[in-house]
Protein backbone atom coordinates (compact mmCIF):
# COMPACT_ATOMS: atom_id res chain seq x y z
CA UNK A 1 0.00 0.00 0.00
CA UNK A 2 1.32 3.35 -0.88
CA UNK A 3 2.45 5.81 1.75
CA UNK A 4 -0.05 8.78 0.29
CA UNK A 5 -3.06 6.23 0.11
CA UNK A 6 -2.20 5.34 4.03
CA UNK A 7 -2.11 8.97 4.97
CA UNK A 8 -5.05 9.45 3.24
CA UNK A 9 -6.53 6.75 5.24
CA UNK A 10 -5.37 7.74 8.48
CA UNK A 11 -7.01 11.70 7.92
CA UNK A 12 -9.97 9.73 7.05
CA UNK A 13 -10.49 7.65 10.28
CA UNK A 14 -9.53 11.34 12.56
CA UNK A 15 -12.11 12.04 11.20
CA UNK A 16 -14.20 9.24 12.08
CA UNK A 17 -13.14 8.83 15.72
CA UNK A 18 -15.65 9.32 18.36
CA UNK A 19 -15.66 12.88 19.96
CA UNK A 20 -13.30 14.61 17.28
CA UNK A 21 -14.53 17.65 17.88
CA UNK A 22 -13.96 17.83 21.64
CA UNK A 23 -10.17 16.14 21.63
CA UNK A 24 -9.46 18.94 18.91
CA UNK A 25 -10.86 21.31 21.99
CA UNK A 26 -8.78 19.79 24.29
CA UNK A 27 -5.82 19.63 22.54
CA UNK A 28 -6.13 23.69 21.55
CA UNK A 29 -6.84 24.41 24.99
CA UNK A 30 -3.57 22.11 26.35
CA UNK A 31 -1.67 23.14 23.53
CA UNK A 32 -2.10 26.46 24.60
CA UNK A 33 -1.72 26.37 28.35
CA UNK A 34 1.91 24.77 27.98
CA UNK A 35 3.18 27.37 25.41
CA UNK A 36 1.78 30.28 28.38
CA UNK A 37 3.85 27.92 31.04
CA UNK A 38 6.89 27.27 28.99
CA UNK A 39 7.01 30.67 27.87
CA UNK A 40 6.61 32.52 31.16
CA UNK A 41 8.34 29.56 32.97
CA UNK A 42 5.32 29.37 35.55
CA UNK A 43 5.89 26.22 37.24
CA UNK A 44 9.58 25.09 36.06
CA UNK A 45 8.67 21.94 33.77
CA UNK A 46 5.08 22.11 33.72
CA UNK A 47 4.64 23.73 30.40
CA UNK A 48 7.32 21.24 28.26
CA UNK A 49 5.22 18.40 29.91
CA UNK A 50 1.86 19.51 28.74
CA UNK A 51 3.74 20.20 24.89
CA UNK A 52 4.48 16.75 24.99
CA UNK A 53 1.25 15.19 25.99
CA UNK A 54 -0.68 17.07 23.27
CA UNK A 55 1.76 15.44 20.92
CA UNK A 56 0.08 12.34 20.85
CA UNK A 57 -3.50 13.01 20.92
CA UNK A 58 -3.30 12.42 16.81
CA UNK A 59 -1.66 9.01 17.32
CA UNK A 60 -4.69 8.18 19.74
CA UNK A 61 -7.53 9.64 17.58
CA UNK A 62 -6.09 6.73 15.14
CA UNK A 63 -5.58 4.38 17.34
CA UNK A 64 -8.61 4.79 18.98
CA UNK A 65 -11.55 4.08 16.22
CA UNK A 66 -9.02 0.71 15.85
CA UNK A 67 -11.61 -1.38 17.07
CA UNK A 68 -14.64 -0.50 15.09
CA UNK A 69 -15.34 -2.49 11.94
CA UNK A 70 -13.98 0.02 9.47
CA UNK A 71 -10.40 -0.53 10.41
CA UNK A 72 -11.08 -4.35 11.13
CA UNK A 73 -12.05 -5.22 7.38
CA UNK A 74 -9.66 -3.24 5.80
CA UNK A 75 -6.13 -3.43 4.26
CA UNK A 76 -4.92 -0.78 6.20
CA UNK A 77 -5.47 -2.22 9.68
CA UNK A 78 -1.78 -3.37 10.26
CA UNK A 79 -0.23 0.25 8.75
CA UNK A 80 -2.82 1.73 10.82
CA UNK A 81 -1.82 0.22 14.36
CA UNK A 82 1.81 0.06 13.63
CA UNK A 83 3.50 2.34 11.05
CA UNK A 84 1.20 5.23 10.88
CA UNK A 85 0.68 6.13 14.63
CA UNK A 86 4.82 5.75 14.99
CA UNK A 87 4.99 8.34 12.23
CA UNK A 88 2.51 10.57 13.66
CA UNK A 89 3.90 10.67 17.00
CA UNK A 90 7.29 11.14 16.31
CA UNK A 91 6.32 14.11 13.53
CA UNK A 92 4.47 15.70 16.00
CA UNK A 93 6.35 15.09 19.14
CA UNK A 94 9.53 16.52 16.98
CA UNK A 95 7.01 19.96 16.53
CA UNK A 96 6.70 20.25 20.13
CA UNK A 97 10.34 19.19 21.43
CA UNK A 98 11.52 21.80 18.76
CA UNK A 99 8.90 24.40 20.05
CA UNK A 100 10.15 23.76 23.45
CA UNK A 101 14.10 24.09 21.97
CA UNK A 102 13.56 27.45 20.69
CA UNK A 103 11.57 28.56 23.98
CA UNK A 104 14.84 27.47 26.05
CA UNK A 105 17.18 28.62 23.75
CA UNK A 106 16.02 32.28 23.67
CA UNK A 107 15.70 32.08 27.71
CA UNK A 108 19.58 31.46 27.97
CA UNK A 109 20.00 34.28 25.13
CA UNK A 110 18.34 36.46 27.74
CA UNK A 111 19.49 34.95 31.08
CA UNK A 112 22.91 33.81 30.10
CA UNK A 113 23.25 31.41 33.63
CA UNK A 114 20.03 29.37 32.94
CA UNK A 115 21.75 27.29 30.33
CA UNK A 116 22.44 24.38 32.69
CA UNK A 117 19.00 24.27 33.18
CA UNK A 118 17.55 24.89 29.88
CA UNK A 119 20.17 21.90 28.79
CA UNK A 120 19.01 19.66 31.03
CA UNK A 121 15.23 20.27 30.69
CA UNK A 122 16.09 19.90 26.80
CA UNK A 123 17.50 16.32 28.06
CA UNK A 124 14.29 15.43 30.30
CA UNK A 125 11.99 16.16 27.33
CA UNK A 126 14.15 13.59 24.75
CA UNK A 127 13.74 10.74 27.36
CA UNK A 128 9.56 11.90 28.35
CA UNK A 129 9.09 11.55 24.23
CA UNK A 130 10.53 8.10 24.22
CA UNK A 131 8.33 7.00 27.51
CA UNK A 132 5.31 8.64 25.12
CA UNK A 133 6.29 6.87 22.32
CA UNK A 134 6.70 2.94 23.72
CA UNK A 135 3.37 4.14 25.75
CA UNK A 136 1.05 4.60 22.63
CA UNK A 137 2.96 1.37 21.07
CA UNK A 138 1.57 -0.33 23.67
CA UNK A 139 -1.45 1.55 25.19
CA UNK A 140 -4.59 -0.13 23.27
CA UNK A 141 -3.26 -3.37 24.25
CA UNK A 142 -2.67 -3.52 27.75
CA UNK A 143 -4.19 -0.36 29.00
CA UNK A 144 -3.74 -0.30 32.69
CA UNK A 145 -0.80 -0.87 33.21
CA UNK A 146 0.88 0.85 30.74
CA UNK A 147 -1.08 3.72 32.07
CA UNK A 148 0.16 3.24 35.19
CA UNK A 149 3.80 3.00 34.30
CA UNK A 150 3.53 6.10 32.10
CA UNK A 151 1.78 8.32 35.12
CA UNK A 152 4.61 7.06 37.63
CA UNK A 153 7.31 7.73 35.08
CA UNK A 154 5.95 11.16 34.15
CA UNK A 155 6.26 12.00 37.67
CA UNK A 156 9.80 10.66 38.24
CA UNK A 157 10.67 12.66 35.43
CA UNK A 158 8.86 15.97 36.32
CA UNK A 159 10.71 15.73 39.74
CA UNK A 160 14.03 14.99 38.67
CA UNK A 161 14.75 18.53 38.93
CA UNK A 162 16.31 17.50 42.81
CA UNK A 163 18.45 14.90 41.05
CA UNK A 164 20.53 17.10 38.90
CA UNK A 165 20.21 20.53 40.29
CA UNK A 166 23.16 22.58 41.44
CA UNK A 167 24.86 21.00 44.53
CA UNK A 168 24.18 17.32 43.44
CA UNK A 169 26.87 14.98 41.99
CA UNK A 170 25.25 14.93 38.77
CA UNK A 171 25.24 18.82 38.41
CA UNK A 172 28.36 19.03 37.15
CA UNK A 173 27.73 16.19 34.46
CA UNK A 174 24.36 17.15 33.71
CA UNK A 175 24.22 21.33 34.00
CA UNK A 176 27.62 21.76 32.22
CA UNK A 177 26.30 19.86 29.07
CA UNK A 178 26.12 22.19 26.03
CA UNK A 179 22.99 22.83 25.04
CA UNK A 180 23.49 21.59 21.15
CA UNK A 181 24.75 18.54 22.75
CA UNK A 182 21.46 18.32 24.21
CA UNK A 183 19.16 18.96 21.95
CA UNK A 184 20.90 16.63 19.49
CA UNK A 185 20.69 13.48 22.61
CA UNK A 186 16.78 14.43 23.08
CA UNK A 187 16.19 13.67 19.03
CA UNK A 188 18.51 10.49 19.40
CA UNK A 189 15.87 9.57 22.20
CA UNK A 190 13.03 10.42 20.82
CA UNK A 191 14.26 8.62 17.23
CA UNK A 192 15.10 5.57 19.93
CA UNK A 193 11.35 6.13 21.07
CA UNK A 194 9.67 5.90 17.70
CA UNK A 195 11.95 2.70 16.77
CA UNK A 196 10.85 0.67 19.60
CA UNK A 197 7.10 2.39 19.48
CA UNK A 198 7.43 0.33 15.80
CA UNK A 199 8.71 -2.57 17.16
CA UNK A 200 6.70 -2.75 20.39
CA UNK A 201 3.17 -2.39 18.00
CA UNK A 202 4.48 -5.34 15.84
CA UNK A 203 5.05 -7.54 18.52
CA UNK A 204 1.46 -6.96 19.75
CA UNK A 205 -0.31 -6.44 17.19
CA UNK A 206 -2.28 -9.36 16.62
CA UNK A 207 -3.55 -8.95 20.40
CA UNK A 208 -6.82 -7.74 21.18
CA UNK A 209 -7.61 -4.03 21.89
CA UNK A 210 -8.26 -3.88 25.50
CA UNK A 211 -12.02 -2.62 25.76
CA UNK A 212 -11.06 -0.49 28.87
CA UNK A 213 -8.94 1.79 25.85
CA UNK A 214 -12.26 1.93 23.50
CA UNK A 215 -14.49 4.62 24.97
CA UNK A 216 -17.86 5.64 23.87
CA UNK A 217 -19.98 3.68 21.15
CA UNK A 218 -16.76 1.95 19.71
CA UNK A 219 -16.78 -0.42 22.57
CA UNK A 220 -20.04 -1.81 21.33
CA UNK A 221 -18.34 -2.59 17.93
CA UNK A 222 -15.26 -4.20 19.39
Amino acid sequence: MKIMESWRFAIKCMKLSYNLKSNLIIMGFLGVLGLVYEIFNITDGMGAYILLVVAIYPAQLIVSICGSQLVQSSPCKKTLMTSLPTVITFCSGAVMYLTIVCIEMIRVHITPEAAGHSARLVLICGLMQMMLHIYIGIAYKYFVLPMVLMCVSMVCFYNSSGIFGEGTVLSQYFLKIPMSAAIAIGLCLALLGALLQYVVSLLVYKKPISRRAIYGILRQQA
